[in-house]
C-alpha cells in the first residue's frame, strides 16, 4: 500500500540532502544523500506512519492519486503560473502548500477545467 502514496522528492540546499515529502500523510518526510535513498527512506516512513496510526486507532488516509505541480496545472488549464497560484491562494482551485509552492490533485484540476467559467466583470 505504501507505493500508492505520492512522494515528492527535491534537493534542499539548506539541508544539503534530497528531501522526500508524502503530502497525503501529515508530517511524513524523509531525506537521503541521493534520490534513491530518499525514496527508500520515504517508503520506510510511510510504513511506520501507517503502523503508528493503526496502533493509535487513527484513520489512515486513502491515497489520493496523482498530484500536479503549478506548471503542470497551468499547462493543462492554459493559464499563467501567477494565475494558478492566485487561484490556489484564494481557494478557487483546491490545493495544498508544498514547500514554497502548491500541489493540486489531478481530479480537482480536471473538475475545474470542465466547469463553465465566467469571463469579464460582473455588471451592476
Amino acid at each position: 500500500m505504501s507505493t500508492a502514496y505520492q512522494v515528492i522528492i527535491y534537493w534542499s540546499e539548506e539541508d544539503q540532502a534530497y528531501l522526500a515529502e508524502i503530502p497525503e500523510l501529515p508530517g511524513a518526510m524523509a531525506d537521503g544523500e541521493t534520490r534513491q535513498e530518499a525514496l527508500a527512506n520515504a517508503e520506510m516512513i510511510i510504513g511506520e506512519w501507517i503502523e503508528t496510526a493503526q496502533e493509535l486507532n487513527r484513520p489512515v488516509p486513502e491515497p489520493l492519486g496523482r498530484l500536479l505541480t503549478v506548471p503542470e496545472t497551468a499547462d493543462r488549464l492554459g493559464l499563467s503560473l501567477a494565475m494558478v497560484r492566485r487561484y490556489c491562494a484564494t481557494g478557487r482551485l483546491p490545493a495544498q502548500k508544498m514547500g514554497r509552492d502548491w500541489t493540486l490533485q489531478q481530479r480537482d484540476v480536471e473538475r475545474f477545467a470542465a466547469a463553465p467559467r465566467r469571463r469579464g466583470r460582473k455588471i451592476a
